[in-house]
């Protein structure tokens, strides 16, 4: 998947299968993952004021590729409040649920994700939390395996108006333990087009490695985006979360229930 926020989802999710495996598996089964990250990047923006990042997912499969699960993270936005404090969410949760079909060979994902933010207090303004329905695409050729990913918002966190986002990964596995990979993704929100005209699209990109050992796995990547201070400053009040830099999140996945 093309982001971490959905990273350990998906490898709790899929305890090890690949996706069209899961879309055909029998039975149930509850999956769980928790992690901690250097820093939470969400489409290459960081979300906790780059600092270190608790995480937590847990899933549950259905058969014929059914699934539905909820993912948890520490944030840090830093919006301050007028006349000073803040109403930084310190909490997203996310809950999603979809389902994954083999279409000869190419798995079909199609997802409904909500992202809440259950402290935040919006004060009569625009809310933080938001909704995309995620479709996906993910083949292997060979060893390669390739996944496309478009979301679409119908309205964008903070009253953002309509968000669309495309974006691509690859993966390589280059032996049983350690595997290649790269994503690269375009983020449009309205509200950032009319106040920044087509400067306020941003692309972001990463590049890294995991490294896997039974339920526990290293990942190791470095992530930038094209976004410069006042882009950045539209989508995170944080400073320099737009900026790039190395990131790892150290993850231990584990199936606590099949029937």
């Amino acid at each position: 998947m093309g982001d971490f926020r959905r990273a350990l989802a998906a490898a709790a999710a899929l305890a090890g299968l690949c996706t069209s495996q899961a879309a055909l598996a029998d039975g149930w089964d509850l999956t769980g993952g928790l992690s901690l990250q250097s820093d939470y990047r969400f489409r290459g923006i960081s979300q906790n004021d780059r600092q270190p990042t608790p995480e937590a997912t847990l899933n549950l499969l259905a058969p014929d590729g059914w699934y539905a699960g909820t993912w948890w993270a520490m944030t840090d936005w830093g919006i301050a409040r007028p006349g000073g404090g803040s109403d930084n969410p310190a909490v997203e949760a996310d809950f999603y649920a979809g389902k994954n079909t083999d279409l000869w060979g190419t798995n079909l994902n199609v997802e409904a994700y909500y992202y809440a933010y259950p402290d935040f207090s919006a004060g009569g303004g625009p809310r933080a939390s938001f909704f995309e329905t995620i479709t996906q695409l993910s083949r292997t050729f060979g060893p390669l395996a390739a996944t496309a990913t478009w979301a679409w918002s119908p309205q964008f966190s903070l009253g953002g108006g309509t968000g669309n986002y495309v974006g691509g990964g690859l993966s390589l596995p280059i032996n049983d333990w350690v595997t290649l990979s790269a994503n690269l993704g375009h983020q449009w929100v309205q509200a950032a087009k009319v106040a920044l005209g087509r400067g306020g699209d941003y692309t972001h990109g990463d590049i890294g490695a995991t490294v896997t050992y039974r339920a526990l796995s290293l990942d190791l990547r470095y992530v930038t985006t094209d976004a410069g201070k006042t882009v950045c400053g539209f989508y995170m009040a944080t400073a320099n979360a737009c900026a790039g830099g190395f990131t790892g999140m150290l993850s231990y996945t584990f199936t606590a229930a099949s029937w």
